[in-house]
């Protein structure tokens, strides 16, 4: 994938989880087959309502089906546990960052304050 294209993607997922335009019935469904939260779809509308506090995850998972590959890494920002996604190349992308005072988007290797759970 071509650094423009992705980058492309990145901005249009985190416009839509910052204008709250993103399709709740498939991120539900989405969310529901990587996690039970039990109501998914209020779940769903929590998070939107929270963006980026407490999103990570939904967050990352959207934007793994945007992108089409890739790995949802469940790692730490800082002292934080925090979800982000991985590229097969290795490259994160993390959208939600920003909720512990990181950058709104990151697209980058992995690098403190990013990092796996050890």
């Amino acid at each position: 994938m071509y650094e423009a294209e992705l980058q492309s993607i990145v901005g249009d997922v985190r416009r839509a989880f910052e204008t709250k335009s993103v399709d709740e019935a498939l991120l539900a469904e989405l969310y529901g087959a990587y996690a039970d939260v039990g109501d998914t779809a209020l779940f769903v509308k929590q998070i939107l309502g929270s963006f980026p506090h407490l999103a990570c995850g939904a967050a990352t998972i959207y934007l793994r089906h945007r992108l089409g590959l890739g790995a949802i890494i469940q790692g730490r920002y800082g002292e934080e546990n925090h979800t982000f996604f991985q590229m097969d190349d290795g490259t994160i992308v993390d959208i939600t960052a920003d909720q512990y005072g990181g950058p709104k988007t990151y697209i980058g290797k992995l690098q403190p304050p990013w990092s796996l759970k050890t």
